[in-house]
């Protein structure tokens, strides 16, 4: 074959390579066809949890909409939001969960920076403040119960990210400990830093004390006391509520986590009309 035949063939030769050699990838990404006769393989489960987690803004028909977010630091900065319902129209009527039609959880992504807000609505726009005292990117949580759904169900949260730039003190993840203190008291994993596993049900018991002993727990917002877990991965968010009896200051409560790796646990409290927060790492297997 003449120098000139094959200048004519090379483009074509160069397109056959190519091809061949994406067919050859494409066959290495699809999983391997069973034997005869053998058992398929069965594919990756899926999460175990089919609630919202607040990593969206929008479930089961419902949408969270921003009207004013915090683009600054600062105190008392103002939030709002709408919550649009599955016809597309603000959603007005709500269930009362835990004493409050709407909580509003926040954290950065750094899984510091946790506050716990009750905003109020009016007309069709929930309003609050909140400050943000360091940059970094943050994400609220709104957690509520559409009037008519089931409220012993899990609870529509969706969720909304917002970025404040500047300069951003990153707050390392404390390791897992058996203990944490908070305003004088100190809280004991009664199980030490176990490993908790993930797609199953665990109870996590917490001892509150003091140096003079027990302290009389109280209810706080229709619950002994209030557990915000968060994946520290993704920041999917699991809230549980301590169980109504609380013998010797001893918390009870029964939570399941989606996936393995770290979750950063912030427990609410009341002793003597006093809101206290402390927090623990936990890691699950």
């Amino acid at each position: 074959m003449t120098v000139g035949k094959w200048r004519r063939l090379l483009p074509y030769l160069v397109l056959i390579t190519a091809g061949a050699i994406t067919i050859g990838y494409v066959l290495n990404e699809l999983p391997a066809a069973a034997p005869s006769g053998a058992a398929p393989v069965a594919s990756p489960s899926p999460t175990p949890f089919m609630h919202s987690d607040g990593l969206s803004d929008s479930h089961d028909g419902y949408l969270i909409q921003p009207v004013t977010m915090p683009a600054k630091r600062g105190k008392a900065i103002p939030v709002a939001f709408r919550i649009l319902g599955p016809d597309g129209r603000p959603l007005r009527s709500y269930e009362t969960i835990q004493t409050k039609q709407l909580h509003l959880y926040l954290v950065r992504d750094d899984a510091s920076g946790y506050r716990h807000l009750h905003p109020e609505l009016a007309d069709d726009t929930w309003t609050t403040t909140v400050d943000v005292t360091d940059g970094g990117a943050y994400r609220f949580y709104a957690e509520f119960v559409p009037r008519g759904k089931d409220v012993l169900g899990h609870p529509t949260v969706l969720g909304l990210p917002f970025l404040i730039t500047g300069d951003t003190a990153l707050a390392p993840l404390p390791a897992p400990a058996a203990t944490a203190t908070a305003d004088g008291f100190t809280l004991t994993r009664l199980d030490g830093v176990a490993h908790l596993r993930a797609g199953r049900g665990e109870l996590l018991r917490i001892k509150v004390s003091s140096t003079t002993g027990p302290p009389v727990l109280e209810p706080h917002l229709g619950a002994m006391a209030h557990l915000s877990a968060f994946e520290v991965r993704t920041l999917g968010l699991t809230h549980a509520h301590a169980a109504a009896h609380a013998p010797d200051a001893t918390l009870a409560f029964h939570v399941e986590f989606a996936n393995r790796g770290e979750q950063r646990l912030y427990l609410e409290f009341k002793v003597a009309g006093q809101v206290h927060r402390a927090a623990f790492t936990v890691f699950v297997t």
